[in-house]
């Protein structure tokens, strides 16, 4: 029988009190129900207070009494009918159950009614959540939880639905986003209908040596593909030739003043797909002429310091030719390709990991929006042949989601999947404890959000005020939330749904160890 927890008592439908039953300890966070007739109401615990009947006086008295230890000790007749605590909970769900007996289906919605005055609340159970239905191409998100009790129930969100219309994982370091993007790869990996870029600055995704990680999926030979400057056997080396870029990957997520846009563009308009070799070639003779069509040597002096620090190239002085050092980048012959097969990857429905951790960040950052506008470009086209449906979903991984979806650096891919990514079956994954620098037009693009905990106030005000759900209730409750702990509010969920995502490793442990079973019942 599921345990009463309190008592309505006053309140109204932003808000309803509960004398809370004796010895309970209800906690913020902690989710409760109320029956009443042929509807049950969802509740979360988003204050506490004490009451009390006792006089003020008779109370302080009382307490000085005890404290200090004096005679004769002052007692509180009926003590416990006197002194209690009340508990604030804010509404989450109201379920209908239409037909008859305990069959009726339930219905759930938006809260329009409160439940009947002095109806008994009673904690949470996984029954309570059986109108909740796994979608055709679920992305586990966690387990459902009240407060810090974990429940033996799963939450799933179509994938379909969460990438077209973005998702943004937001917290402050060390609070889950890396784990939680780990959990939702390892999931679109079991559907082979996902292609997802993942610029992976730390090299932590893949699972490198012994250590755990989307490696270890059983689709992994078929579903996962991993560049890098030095691969493990079967896997991809990372090697960018530098005519495969053009300057529009640079613009837009690179610091560049407007005279350095504009060299870049005459520089590719005079020499092709060796722009980057002429520019960091020296010729005084022609950087004269230049300076009279209006190139400034002293931007190309700049231009060739921050491409020399972006992909390691060394300067060629009058009559020699400028080259790479870092193994990454090539002036040659080799990579040419690289930028277009990362994009058959993914059109492929496949997750492309590149490991950014020997790179720049700046440097992958260009890499990424090479890919991605290599991906928009060919969607676009899918689009208007009428093919669009017929190709997986894509999505990219934004590690770096402020700075790149911020105004500082102008339009870029990024910003532009942002507002018409949906259009085109195109997603982000935006992964962020800046939320408030990314403009209010693009939050308000992003479907799905994913608060984790976050102590910054202006933070999770910008987060509360852009979220799907009325989470005004939620300020203090998300600045203590623990590692793994989150709200996700979602265009596609009628409430919003505190989850806690257990850790990638034990998600891999447990399909090792099927894996094992089966094995051994063959």
């Amino acid at each position: 029988m599921n345990m009463i927890v309190g008592q309505i008592v006053g309140g109204g439908n932003t808000e309803l009190i509960i004398r809370e039953k004796k010895g309970v300890g209800l906690e913020l966070g902690d989710l409760v129900a109320v029956e009443d007739g042929s509807r049950r109401y969802l509740y979360m615990v988003s204050a506490l207070e004490y009451g009390s009947l006792v006089e003020e006086d008779r109370l302080f008295t009382s307490s000085g009494s005890m404290l200090e230890g004096t005679k004769p000790n002052v007692e509180i007749p009926e003590r416990d009918l006197r002194l209690f605590r009340k508990v604030h909970v804010s509404p989450l769900l109201e379920v209908r159950y239409e037909g008859k007996g305990e069959g009726g289906r339930p219905v759930p919605r938006s809260p329009r009614a409160i439940p009947t005055f002095l109806s008994k609340a009673r904690e949470i159970t996984r029954e309570d959540f059986s109108f909740l239905q796994k979608p055709e191409t679920e992305i586990f998100l966690g387990r459902i939880r009240s407060g810090t009790k974990v429940l033996d129930l799963d939450y799933h969100l179509n994938g379909e639905d969460m990438l077209s219309h973005h998702t943004l994982i937001s917290a402050q370091t060390g609070r889950g986003k890396s784990n939680l993007v780990k959990v939702m790869l390892w999931e679109a990996m079991r559907h082979n209908r996902f292609g997802v870029l993942v610029m992976d600055i730390h090299n932590e995704y893949f699972g490198v040596g012994s250590n755990k990680g989307l490696k270890n999926h059983p689709n992994a030979d078929r579903s996962l593909v991993y560049y890098s400057k030095s691969p493990p056997p079967g896997q991809r080396r990372l090697r960018i030739n530098l005519r495969a870029l053009y300057p529009s990957y640079l613009i837009g997520v690179v610091e560049l003043t407007e005279a350095q846009e504009g060299a870049l563009e005459f520089y590719y308009r005079e020499h092709g797909r060796d722009w980057i070799r002429e520019l960091m070639t020296e010729d005084a003779v022609r950087e004269k002429e230049y300076e009279r069509r209006g190139v400034q040597p002293v931007t190309i002096h700049t231009l060739r310091r921050k491409l020399g620090n972006l992909f390691k190239i060394r300067t060629a002085k009058e009559g020699g030719a400028p080259y790479c050092e870092d193994e990454v980048f090539d002036m040659e012959s080799m990579g040419e390709s690289t930028v277009k097969d990362i994009a058959d990857c993914i059109e492929q429905g496949k997750v492309v990991i590149i490991d950014g951790s020997s790179i720049s960040d700046d440097t992958g950052l260009i890499i990424t929006n090479a890919v991605m506008k290599d991906i928009f470009h060919r969607y676009e086209s899918y689009k208007d042949e009428g093919t669009l449906k017929d190709r997986p979903q894509v999505g990219v991984v934004l590690e770096e989601a402020p700075r790149v979806l911020g105004e500082a650096y102008g339009d870029n891919i990024f910003g532009k999947i942002a507002r018409e990514g949906r259009k085109f079956r195109i997603g982000l994954i935006a992964v962020s404890q800046m939320v408030s620098i990314i403009p209010d037009d693009i939050l308000a693009n992003i479907g799905t959000k994913i608060i984790m905990g976050n102590e910054m106030a202006q933070e999770r005000r910008k987060l509360i005020e852009s979220a799907s759900q009325d989470l005004s209730a939620y300020d203090q409750l998300i600045a203590g939330l623990d590692k793994g702990e989150a709200i996700v509010s979602s265009i596609f969920s009628k409430f919003p749904v505190p989850i806690y995502t257990p850790l990638f490793e034990n998600l891999v442990k447990e399909v090792e160890t099927e894996k094992r079973s089966e094995k051994a019942f063959f």
